[in-house]
């Protein structure tokens, strides 16, 4: 068939399948369904992650390629606090100053005000739409031949493996697996918070529970009290909670790496959503 095969319609199998059509590539997208783990309920594009308030490398480039993308297909709720005492602000602007990122300090702390949160599902079924794809699994790959579930061989030029989590196992990829909990609440928040966990929308997230290999265990009550007291931390009381999604998420040191007949672009981890864009258009810088 030629062409370029990409595998896994999550984030990263989105903004690849996009950065290849329009670079003029033929582009076959094959995932069993949308989304695995990028079906979370709500995604926070943030650049300042953890506690300590770690900036992500090329934190505001990557943000850029974001809103260019997301913007295109689901609506983006701009505007992030994060909470920061004044005896460590000078610290904290020491860092910014130098990270190209827009930010400004309040009274609570510090402001990013193009930090965003969206909703990855109609953003992912809309540039499903508008792509196409073959859904089946892909259960065995070599070089040159991608197998499928249904017993289909394909025969591409090139594969861009963007299984994530799940998917890792097929190629055999060695990375990080940490299950990821976002619980529902019955309250709305437009503009997000963020301190160890988030509040965005209707969702209160974060991850922390590391994982043999993959797996999907069921949320536990440790998991789910950790993301309350975070909240708690943050609200100066504890959200009602409606419900709860699971999922896990692969990490790896380097996000774009290559591989026989191909590339791997996956391993993003809890970054997935702010990186992959950027990455994305990386791969075909990297195919020249």
């Amino acid at each position: 068939m030629g062409g370029v095969v990409v595998v896994g319609a999550g984030v990263a199998g989105a903004a690849a399948a996009l950065a290849l059509k329009a670079a003029g590539l033929p582009v076959l997208w094959v995932a069993e369904g949308v989304g695995d783990a990028s079906r979370v309920p709500v995604a926070l594009v943030n650049p300042v992650r953890g506690k300590r308030g770690t900036l992500v490398p090329e934190g505001a480039l990557a943000l850029e390629a974001a809103l260019a993308l997301y913007s295109r297909y689901v609506p983006l709720h701009k505007g992030l606090l994060r909470p920061v005492p004044e005896e460590e602000r000078a610290a904290w602007e020491r860092r910014l100053g130098a990270s190209g990122l827009p930010y400004r300090w309040t009274r609570e702390g510090l402001f990013l005000p193009e930090a965003f949160w969206l909703e990855p599902r109609p953003f992912l079924e809309r540039v499903w739409a508008e792509l196409g794809g073959l859904r089946d699994r892909v259960v065995a790959y070599a070089p040159g031949e991608v197998g499928l579930e249904g017993g289909r061989r394909l025969r591409p030029e090139l594969v861009v493996w963007a299984g994530g989590a799940r998917g890792a196992g097929v190629l055999g990829l060695e990375g990080r697996m940490v299950a990821g909990l976002e619980l529902l609440l019955l309250e709305y928040r437009e503009v997000a918070l963020s301190y160890r966990v988030f509040l965005a929308g209707p969702a209160l997230g974060g991850s922390y529970l590391d994982l043999p290999g993959y797996a999907e265990p069921p949320p536990s009550e440790g998991e789910a009290e950790w993301l309350l007291r975070g909240a708690e931390a943050l609200l100066g009381y504890r959200p009602r909670v409606a419900g709860a999604w699971r999922g896990v998420r692969f990490r790896r040191p380097h996000p774009l790496t290559p591989i026989p007949g191909g590339y791997a672009l996956t391993g993003f981890g809890s970054t997935g959503f702010l990186l992959a864009p950027l990455w994305a258009r990386r791969l075909v810088e990297a195919l020249g």
